[in-house]
């Protein structure tokens, strides 16, 4: 199982080149940057790294039709491609924060997106180019001259069984977001099951589940975080929580997710209104949290997605991304690999 790491778009551009040669040196695969309303341009951002390194994959997460066209994605892609030299990837989404922040109303989401997988892939696979003719986005003739002769990741950004279904054999690889053990055997087999409606082969295509890392020389400081954090967990909607909670306490956690959007927004990571019990069972199921001493008793937690078919692990990182991408790389690569 290859080991990503996410990083938050807070970091400048020179930091990003440091991290990336830090990742280069630690085994990890591939080093993906969120993409936020209010943040730089994340493609931009990773040029300084892609010129810096040469080893180490760079990847833009999550890029939504609704922000950017098709055949800008495509364009900005290439353009990181060649910069890194064969190196870049891209995950194109549902719209996270944007539609809201942008005040759009979304008709034909599962379309949209698979529209846009299909015209982007098109578009950049080896110098071929592509004319598409979909119903939410055409093009006439795009021929792009640039980029490198290896063309470059498209993968889906999917979690629930209609996205998966249209988006997966579009893709080179699909993205799931904070798939619990308890479900990710059942999310591995619709995608698939995915693959197989289209005659899309296994082998090659790859399977990658972001996972929340909170890992840190204080207990409490990495708990802190966690909870700080939780409310981000799959946006914490009922069916992921119905994979290890009882109804009662989602209705709780549901009654009072206001707490969890102070703890997120105030950076305290106190959460009113829910008992400690149940955002501790939230944290051991959604995140992989504690000590580096925790880590080698608690490998089997992360070996269960490889298990069930997951080729990538992503760890999501926060604070402090160099000591985690360091403690990943020194107690994690090597037994997963």
């Amino acid at each position: 199982m290859r080991i990503d790491v996410l990083l938050e778009p807070d970091q400048t551009p020179d930091q990003l080149v440091e991290l990336a040669r830090l990742c280069e040196r630690h085994g990890i695969s591939r080093m993906w940057l969120q993409n936020y309303v209010s943040w730089r341009d994340p493609f931009m951002s990773l040029v300084p790294a892609a010129l810096a390194t040469s080893k180490v994959g760079l990847g833009v997460c999550v890029i939504s039709p609704w922000e950017m066209h098709p055949v800008k994605m495509a364009n900005a892609l290439l353009t990181l491609q060649e910069y890194s030299r064969g190196r870049a990837a891209l995950v194109i989404g549902g719209g996270g924060e944007w539609p809201a922040r942008l005040g759009l109303e979304i008709n034909k989401r599962v379309r949209c997106v698979r529209e846009a997988i299909e015209l982007v892939r098109g578009g950049v696979a080896g110098g071929k180019g592509t004319t598409y003719q979909g119903e939410m986005y055409k093009v006439y003739g795009y021929r792009p001259s640039f980029g490198s002769e290896q063309p470059p990741l498209v993968y889906a950004g999917a979690n629930q069984p209609q996205m998966l279904r249209a988006t997966v054999p579009a893709a080179d690889g699909v993205m799931y977001s904070d798939m619990t053990r308890q479900l990710i055997g059942t999310t591995v087999q619709r995608t698939l099951d995915a693959l197989a409606t289209r005659d899309r082969p296994r082998a090659g295509y790859r399977i990658n589940n972001i996972w929340a890392w909170h890992v840190k020389a204080d207990r409490e400081l990495a708990m802190r975080e966690a909870r700080r954090e939780l409310l981000l967990r799959g946006l914490m909607e009922r069916w992921y929580l119905e994979s290890f909670l009882p109804s009662e306490e989602i209705d709780l956690i549901e009654k009072n997710k206001g707490g969890l959007f102070k703890a997120y927004r105030d950076r305290s990571g106190v959460i009113d209104g829910i008992p400690a019990s149940i955002i501790d069972a939230c944290i051991a199921n959604f995140t992989f949290t504690g000590t580096p001493e925790e880590i080698a008793p608690r490998i089997g937690e992360l070996a269960a997605f490889r298990d069930a078919g997951v080729d990538e692990i992503n760890f999501r990182l926060h604070d402090d991304p160099a000591e985690a991408i360091r403690l990943i790389g020194e107690h994690v690569v090597a037994k997963l690999a």
